[in-house]
């Protein structure tokens, strides 16, 4: 081989290393990139995870100090409410049965609301449209009380657990429509009605104790405004509430707010005046309400 050939093969032994080289250089610069790139959205997915993670740390301690704020506000309301309560005649629980009704309901909320009174709804099974009302009344921070999913005597009555089921629908109702489970209740036509004899013996007797023990309370009342009754208009519903309320006691009345009920609407701002101006308080029922009861009748 002349010196020329062994030049030549030497020149393109080295073009054919320095290729490899810069081909191997080339992949580690592309495996570096990779790395690098891989490093980064480690550290970027990293930090973004940490973000969330502060975020949601954040947001739960806020909901916290929300909670802790609206705990502290609740106490100090209950606080001045128990310090109005000792200082007052008496307590006027207001509570209206057989509701919602369109044309009934948000004249009473616009009353309560107006003379910044809350009160107690005992419901009825209600149409779709009319569950705005319902949830307009927890909007306004009254309490929802259940009085069945019907009101049909020979229905609830016909025994013990069909009184109780029917609590059970409406009590479901409520919740899907508030997210509110009700445990508050009040018996169609009261715990005394007489008309359950008709369809089950002895029936208000074991109601009013098994409901007790499903985690009920019952409410009758001690105030008959008489308004589903023989009280012709407002004058005979003011005038039936004004001279039943009685100092040092809860006074629990009873009204109605199905639909036509104007007598009602009409009377009670009056009623709600009268009270304020002869030194009672208005408040709503709540779990920690002691019940106002009847005797059982049957």
């Amino acid at each position: 081989m002349s010196v020329n050939e062994i030049i030549n093969d030497s020149k393109e032994k080295i073009l054919k290393y320095r290729y490899i080289l810069i081909a191997i250089l080339a992949i580690i610069i592309i495996l570096l990139i990779i790395f690098i790139v891989v490093i980064i959205k480690v550290n970027n997915n990293k930090n973004i995870n940490d973000k969330i993670i502060a975020d949601k740390q954040e947001e739960e301690k806020n909901i916290m100090l929300v909670e802790l704020e609206n705990k502290r506000k609740e106490e100090e309301e209950r606080a001045r409410e128990k310090q109005e309560e000792e200082n007052a005649k008496g307590i006027i629980y207001l509570t209206f049965d057989d509701g919602p009704s369109l044309d009934t309901t948000p004249k009473i909320l616009e009353i309560l609301e107006r003379k910044n009174v809350k009160a107690t709804f005992f419901v009825l099974h209600y149409s779709d449209k009319n569950a705005e009302l319902v949830k307009k009344e927890v909007e306004k921070k009254h309490t929802i009380a259940l009085h069945g999913y019907t009101h049909t005597y020979s229905e609830v009555y016909s025994s013990a657990d069909t009184c109780i089921e029917n609590f059970r629908k409406i009590q479901e109702q409520v919740f899907q429509t508030t997210g509110i489970k009700s445990n508050i209740i009040r018996f169609p036509g009261g715990s005394s009605n007489t008309v359950s004899r008709k369809y089950c013996q002895g029936v208000m007797t074991e109601l009013s104790n098994r409901v007790l023990e499903e985690g009920f309370k019952y409410f009758d009342w001690n105030v008959d405004s008489d308004d589903a009754g023989h009280a012709k208009n407002s004058e005979d519903i003011y005038n039936n509430v004004t001279s039943k309320i009685k100092e040092s006691r809860s006074n629990v009345v009873l009204m109605h707010d199905f639909a036509g009920n104007e007598k009602t609407v009409n009377a009670l701002e009056r009623i709600i005046d009268y009270g304020i101006e002869n030194g009672y308080v208005f408040r709503k029922i709540t779990d920690e309400t002691p019940m106002v009861r009847h005797s059982v009748n049957n």
